[in-house]
């Protein structure tokens, strides 16, 4: 039901960023897509460190069958989870090549 678009940021160092794109076309009440922008504004929150160096846009694909809470917040955290953290190159690595 959601989408996740990724970019690598130039300074791997910097924090995370989110857009979030939730469509009236998909969800018709302002209310309801409020709630989805909170979860998934707070699943953000909660794995952030783990995401530093990415700009990240979540895109509703789908209308949601039930606006449940718990099933919103996990398909959301999944997403957000598949991220790897970016690998932070140290004066001491060696690029080899």
């Amino acid at each position: 039901m959601f989408m996740l678009h990724y970019q690598p940021r130039s300074e791997v160092y910097a924090d995370a960023r989110l857009g979030l794109v939730i469509g009236k076309k998909q969800v018709k009440s302002a209310v309801r897509r409020n709630l989805i922008k909170r979860l998934a504004r707070e699943s953000f929150r909660k794995q952030r460190a783990g995401l530093e160096g990415y700009d990240i846009v979540l895109r509703l694909h789908a209308r949601p069958e039930t606006m449940d809470r718990r099933h919103l917040a996990g398909e959301i955290a999944t997403l957000l989870g598949k991220l790897r953290p970016r690998q932070k190159l140290s004066a001491k690595t060696q690029v080899s090549g």
